[in-house]
Parts: structure tokens; sequence; C-alpha cells
């Protein structure tokens, strides 16, 4: 276990179980609509779980990427900035957004206006 941490909550074979599940509910859920999934993945934190879980999509994906900051350190400052939009609009088009984690929610909500 890494040195600073006291207890690990999810293991890493659960987090690929779950990456596998979650996969396969995609790959059938966007085969049923014809359509391909985009894979909004909010940067940085989201990547290593996103790594994962596109192994276990069984479709071809789209990826696009937003970097947002909400923290100067490991404390919110409130405000929500976007450092990096999306390269295109994505105005009618069904996405799954990808975060690491959700605390307040203003970083979901800001994304998702």
């Amino acid at each position: 276990m890494h040195q600073d941490l006291k207890k690990i909550l999810v293991s890493e074979e659960q987090i690929v179980a779950k990456c596998k599940e979650l996969g396969a509910k995609i790959s059938h859920d966007y085969r049923a609509i014809g359509e391909n999934p985009l894979l909004v993945a909010v940067l940085k934190g989201s990547v290593p779980f996103l790594a994962e879980l596109v192994k276990h999509i069984d479709l071809d994906i789209e990826f696009d990427f937003m970097d947002v900051s909400s923290y100067e350190g490991t404390e919110s400052i409130g405000d929500v900035r976007i450092i990096k939009d999306l390269d295109r609009s994505i105005k009618g088009t069904r996405i799954l957004l990808v975060e690491d984690i959700v605390d307040t929610g203003r970083t979901i909500k800001e994304v998702t206006r």
C-alpha cells in the first residue's frame, strides 16, 4: 500500500470488474440505439479509469476532453474554471461524462450546462 494512504477503499480488482460491467452495458445500450459512444473525460484524474473502461467497450468510441479546476491544492475554491473546453460542439449528442470524483457536484453542474 502507498505510504500516504491509510486504507484502500476500492481495490484494483474491483475497479476492473466494474469497468467490465460498465463496458458491457455501454456496448449493449449503444448497439441497441445504433450509435457509437462519445466519452468526454474530465482531465486529469479520470484518465486511468477511462483507459480501463475503454478496454471493455466493444464499439468504435469517440473521445473528447475537458480540463476543469475548482481546487487549489487540496482545497475547493468554489469557482469552477474551464481550462480546456471540448474541441467540438456536442449539442444534440449523447455523451458519457467520465469524472474521477464527485464531491460538491459543482464541476459536473458546470460542465453539463
